[in-house]
């Protein structure tokens, strides 16, 4: 899965962007698998992160971890949703008054027995199971929730039914029930997720395609029951995965992505003002001896960076993967555009 020959040019572009850029720091580290990053802005200024731990048969547990300081110092990872089962992918969200959601998939190993749960937290410290998802499927093999709050309140969720393809549901009541229409977003796809863009009532969705070689792709549709438009293709060349769409306060799209760099994985992303259409791709995190993985950008007030948060092996192929982030990842500037060549 991570065997592309492309090399990426590096130039003075490169070194600008990684000039430009804060330090990168820890979140959470230690020997292990820490993976998956969700975070978010709390209404008190911390920044919240959850994540998942792998144990060593790849079962994983949510955990959680706080920073006061803008990123630069975090509290000692705490479990928030850790039983005997697998649970991964988690999606943390804040309601407005200071609560906390938690969406993630759950199982016990057999693929057939995913679903997704919800879980809620009056401070986000402590989280209380609230049970499965009912999407309208009577077998199981639902994964990766992804989930978005809009500005009235509603939730949007796009998730994976292994096997099957990439779907949307919403939700009125703080994802407590979630329509049962099963909307198809992509046939045959794989790890979906999405943002909406409020000023138009526009969404953009990127997901995966493939198997050993993975081609990241978009679809952007103003309807969330029709997702009916020819997707544009946002890279194909050589391995990509982990994508995840964001607004920025310009308005402008931005992607983040990963695309394999011989063995390892760097990080890249992409703008775009449709949704169709994207700029050139940009450098993010290119790591000689390690591999990055699974970028979530944190947006704040600027149209031109971002805090990126992720997950890295170090060195490339030891399995212990710790939650990095380094602030001001610029997004927009054009100098910074690079290529694959």
């Amino acid at each position: 899965m991570r065997n592309s020959l492309l090399r990426l040019a590096l130039g003075p572009a490169l070194l600008l962007a990684c000039a430009g850029a804060g330090a990168q720091q820890t979140v959470s580290g230690g020997s292990g698998v820490d993976y998956q990053p969700s975070v978010l802005r709390a209404a008190n200024g911390d920044i919240v992160a959850a994540f998942e731990r792998l144990n060593a048969s790849a079962f994983g547990d949510l955990w959680i971890t706080r920073s006061a300081d803008g990123g630069a110092n975090w509290s000692t990872p705490a479990p928030i949703v850790a039983t005997s089962a697998n649970e991964r992918h988690p999606a943390l969200l804040q309601l407005p008054n200071g609560s906390f959601l938690l969406f993630y998939l759950k199982g016990t190993g057999a693929t057939s027995t995913y679903r997704l749960y919800r879980a809620t937290s009056p401070d986000g410290a402590t989280f209380t199971e609230q049970g499965q998802l009912a999407l309208g499927w009577a077998t199981g093999g639902e994964v990766n929730p992804h989930v978005i709050r809009h500005p009235d309140g509603t939730l949007t969720m796009t998730y994976q039914r292994l096997g099957s393809g990439s779907y949307v549901a919403q939700s009125a009541d703080d994802g407590a029930t979630w329509d049962q229409l099963k909307t198809v977003l992509a046939s045959g796809s794989q790890l979906p997720r999405i943002a909406f863009r409020a000023s138009d009532a526009r969404y953009l969705a990127t997901y995966q395609v493939g198997s050993s070689s993975l081609d990241v792709f978009a679809k952007t549709t103003t309807d969330v029951r029709d997702w009916s438009a020819a997707p544009a293709t946002l890279e194909s060349d050589g391995d990509n995965h982990d994508s995840l769409p964001v607004v920025m306060p310009d308005d402008r799209f931005a992607v983040f992505y990963i695309h394999a760099d011989g063995s390892q994985y760097d990080i890249y992303s992409r703008r775009s003002a449709d949704g169709v259409a994207f700029e050139p791709a940009l450098p993010q995190e290119i790591s000689a001896g390690a591999s990055d993985v699974e970028p979530h950008p944190l947006v704040g007030d600027s149209a031109s960076t971002v805090d990126l948060y992720w997950g890295r092996e170090a060195p490339a192929g030891s399995g212990d993967y710790d939650i990095v982030h380094r602030s001001n990842a610029v997004v927009a500037d054009a100098i910074f555009a690079g290529r694959f060549e």
